[in-house]
């Protein structure tokens, strides 16, 4: 019994203890007091902070992944996008009156298809789908009941050229479907993945951001391959280190307009909590004395500072205190979320701020720091204070820009401070494509935020039941104009949901009285033996 409870005791302080650092990562924007001054911190230290290769830049495998021929010849078939490579083979087959024709053809190096006695199809630029849509035309025309079928038997390849920041110039095999990505293992981590140059062989130059199509899903930026293509590859003009307290630690190439702000958010994924967005750490080497020396960059009044090549960039850990004012609501906090997320797709999102006030520090002190950080959609007039359970409310606006008894308020540990939303919203649920929340536009029907849910579903009850619920709670009909808050519920069909469980049950019922029955006969006949 002992034993037993020493288990439990044990499982309760690991579960404890892995629970602390996640409510510790809680999201939200730390902010100091400007009252505290500038704090001086030494910048003498400086961390070494290795450059990532080139494949770990852009989160590419060590290596490519093999295909044998079978996989390859499957990938060109279904793929409808494959393009007619040099090499690959077709077997055509068709009808010459009563007799049946075989005839193997392959793509030449100029990317033409021979057909003997008929001609032959120019398949540059085309895929294998097109090519076999020509082919078929050409024999029909010649033969009107040919009944011609084309099977793809195997399928090409070619070498591509790889040049400039490499370890040393390489001739790689590729076929129809290899992509830029996957050629390009021997770049050296200092080779540049926004700026990729593909030569073809006819003569033209095009440039590819392979950034955007790796780690932003931008497929263009990634194509695939031609015979003769050269690939050239330069050095990066901006690459940018980034360590410390943010999401996504490592190396970036950045574009001439990218800023301290871009590195922190769009590429290092955003802030933890926990982050001195107001001490940022930048580690620059000076080529004329050789040395590397620190400065520290206050994000909230410098977004916009201007980052050098080879910098590196460290968000250190806020020093912690106890004396923190949370507010929420309706205030940006943008360093530390993702702009496309669900909820910033929606509107203006929540946002999280914890404060760090001095001693003494007054409520419009606090707000007057604060006030870059309201939105326009803040409800100023309607914010209010939790203070020991208390709820208190509090004018914004008059504390700022009037008189109000609340202006000196002192602030105290433990304090949140609310700030409600203006904007107004609509509520769809139910049978429909996309339920959720969408913002309330003035004089417009139910029709109109049905569409902005998807339309019906295919669940969706018939004939169709809709009920629509005022902000008082009152039913308003389908034609009349929808208010703010209001409440669109779609009714589902439920008969077959209900049905299908209960015939289920029916089923496995009778069949468990099947199995019962079959065994108590098997008994009674074996007694009668």
């Amino acid at each position: 019994m002992n034993r037993t409870r020493a288990h439990v005791v044990f499982v309760l302080i690991i579960l404890l203890c892995s629970a602390l650092p996640l409510s510790a990562e809680e999201a939200g924007l730390v902010i100091r007091s400007p009252l505290f001054g500038p704090q001086v911190k030494a910048s003498t230290s400086v961390e070494n902070l290795e450059v990532q290769s080139f494949s770990a830049q852009l989160g590419l495998l060590a290596q490519p992944p093999v295909y044998n021929e079978e996989q390859r010849l499957l990938s060109a078939v279904s793929n409808g996008s494959y393009p007619v490579t040099p090499g690959d083979a077709f077997r055509l087959v068709y009808l010459d009156g009563m007799k049946s024709v075989t005839v193997d053809l392959q793509v030449d190096e100029s990317s033409n298809v021979a057909i003997p006695g008929l001609g032959s199809i120019d398949g540059k630029g085309k895929t294998f789908a097109q090519v076999r849509k020509a082919i078929y035309d050409m024999v029909r025309t010649y033969y009107s009941y040919s009944n011609p079928q084309l099977v793809f038997i195997r399928t090409g390849s070619f070498m591509v050229s790889v040049v400039g920041e490499v370890v040393g110039t390489r001739v790689v095999p590729a076929w129809g479907l290899t992509r830029l990505s996957e050629v390009l293992q021997n770049a050296t981590p200092y080779a540049s993945t926004r700026n990729v140059r593909i030569r073809h062989a006819d003569g033209s130059e095009e440039a590819f951001d392979l950034y955007k199509a790796l780690r932003e899903g931008v497929l263009e930026q990634d194509p695939l391959l031609r015979s003769g293509d050269v690939i050239t590859l330069d050095r990066c003009e901006k690459l940018v280190m980034l360590s410390g307290r943010v999401y996504e630690q490592g190396s970036y190439q950045l574009l001439k307009s990218d800023r301290l702000e871009d590195l922190l958010t769009t590429y290092g994924g955003g802030l933890l909590s926990s982050a001195d967005v107001q001490n940022i750490r930048i580690q620059r080497y000076n080529p004329e004395s050789g040395a590397w020396y620190v400065q520290y960059v206050n994000l909230l009044e410098q977004p916009d500072y201007a980052l050098s090549h080879l910098d590196q960039v460290i968000v250190d850990a806020q020093q912690p205190t106890l004396q923190t004012v949370t507010v929420e609501g309706a205030v940006s906090s943008s360093e530390v979320y993702d702009s496309l997320s669900t909820t910033a797709l929606v509107g203006y999102p929540s946002g999280r701020i914890f404060y760090q006030y001095y001693p003494g520090e007054s409520m419009k002190q606090m707000l007057t720091s604060l006030a870059s950080r309201f939105l326009t959609v803040s409800d100023l007039e309607g914010a209010y204070l939790l203070r020991s359970g208390k709820k208190i409310p509090l004018n914004i606006q008059r504390i700022l820009y009037g008189e109000d008894e609340n202006q000196s308020m002192q602030l105290e540990t433990g304090d949140t401070l609310l700030i409600p939303f203006t904007q107004r919203l609509v509520t769809v649920s139910g049978g429909v494509v996309r339920p959720g929340v969408f913002a309330y536009v003035p004089d417009k029907t139910v029709n109109y935020y049905l569409s902005l849910a998807g339309g019906l579903s295919d669940d969706a009850a018939y004939p169709t039941d809709i009920k629509i619920q005022g902000p008082d709670g009152k039913t308003l009909a389908l034609e009349e104009n929808i208010p703010p808050e209001t409440t669109i519920a779609v009714a589902k069909e439920t008969l077959a949901r209900d049905i299908a469980p209960t015939v289920a049950i029916i089923g496995l019922v009778s069949s468990i009285l099947g199995i019962i029955a079959t065994v108590v006969n098997i008994i009674l006949d074996s007694k009668s033996l």
